[in-house]
């Protein structure tokens, strides 16, 4: 309650003064990772800005989930948020959303934003980009890229057809590595991608936790509504009888962050040789040596620190895009990690490294307006 007034007030006094930034950020709450509820991905670009004077504000999407939690330095969208849900539904008629959301920038150009200016937009996961694409006309779109990218990655592609989003507001693409590019090279609009398509990189830290097994193994779940009751219980099913045909080792089981008791995890904390993993992730590379999972993007972050990763998936039909996008290095064998742990530290850094590079923080100012 406290951030819906607190950006009521906000958003009905902007009118009344002018506010003139260089950048505006904006992403749903869900992003906020850190230590202190900070948004990870936003860091160095904000550092990026204040280092080069570069003045900038930060919107943030609430989340109906009260486990996430909101960071102090942001401004609460959630009337704006909502004012926007209410006005998606008032003109629901017309079948485009590109077409609706662009109704309602221009709405709120003449109204909250009338004295509101900006030169660039920065957006993850490409939240009110038709909005605020007609909320101040000249202004320079982008989207930051904020996961994996794939061939059924509809957030960029399907069907080898790059997202109408994407191509009708000219939004240009930060990308973490060339890697990434690439596959959109591949498999889109190459045109588009030459044009809009920008790698800056990533903010990241180099060296290894582990120069042996420890027999302590990170298992990062991929129980979320993306997948049927069905796929669920066969990535249930797959982790159990995985964990217990190897009982010497330890396994550290981490949700994932959109996890919604899509399964009852208490059959895998029953087995004796299974825990809740730490709290922050950093710890979890610390603690454990090597990585277990369907599909998750935490295998680029593990490889970063030269944590192998083993792949335990049932979905592989579905959700295959580490065999068939990414070509991960190393075979699929626990037996064999263990016996060749730093051979696997070494190819799985290398391989990280072509799709998240280190932040170049020249080219990403070189690309504002």
């Amino acid at each position: 309650m406290m951030n819906f007034l607190q950006s009521l007030i906000y958003f009905m006094i902007l009118p009344f003064r002018k506010v003139s930034v260089d950048v505006v950020f904006y992403a749903p709450t869900h992003f906020n990772r850190g230590e202190n509820n900070e948004n990870l991905l936003f860091e160095p670009l904000l550092r990026a800005c204040r280092n080069n004077n570069i003045s900038f504000i930060v919107f943030e999407e609430p989340s109906s989930s009260s486990t996430i939690l909101r960071n102090n330095k942001s401004i609460p969208f959630d009337f704006m948020y909502y004012l926007i849900i209410f006005f998606r539904k008032l003109f629901r008629k017309e079948k485009d959303i590109i077409v609706i959301e662009n109704k309602i920038g221009r709405f709120l150009s003449k109204t909250f934003f009338c004295n509101f200016k900006y030169k660039n937009y920065i957006v993850l996961s490409k939240s009110m980009i038709s909005v605020f694409s007609s909320i101040n006309k000249g202004s320079k779109l982008f989207d930051l890229q904020h996961g994996i990218i794939h061939t059924n990655k509809s957030d960029y592609f399907s069907n080898n057809i790059i997202s109408h989003h994407l191509t009708a507001n000219k939004v240009s693409l930060l990308l973490s590595g060339i890697g990434f590019k690439n596959i959109l090279l591949k498999n889109s609009d190459c045109d588009f991608i030459k044009n809009y398509a920008n790698v800056i990189g990533v903010n990241k830290k180099k060296f290894l936790f582990h120069h042996s097994s420890n027999k302590n193994i990170l298992v990062t779940l991929q129980f979320t509504e993306d997948h049927t009751q069905i796929q669920n219980n066969s990535l249930l099913e797959g982790l159990l009888a995985f964990i217990d045909k190897h009982k010497d080792f330890t396994f550290y089981l981490r949700n994932h962050p959109r996890f919604n008791n899509e399964v009852d995890l208490s059959v895998l904390f029953e087995k004796e040789n299974t825990q809740i993993s730490q709290s922050l992730l950093s710890d979890c590379f610390n603690q454990c040596s090597i990585h277990l999972t369907a599909y998750s993007t935490t295998t680029f972050e593990c490889a970063n620190f030269g944590i192998p990763t083993i792949f335990l998936n049932p979905l592989k039909g579905d959700f295959n895009m580490f065999e068939t996008n990414f070509y991960y290095p190393l075979k699929n064998d626990l037996n064999y990690i263990e016996q060749h742990y730093l051979e696997c530290s070494d190819l799985v850094r290398k391989w990280e490294s072509e799709y998240y590079s280190t932040f170049d923080e020249q080219k990403f100012i070189s690309l504002l307006k």
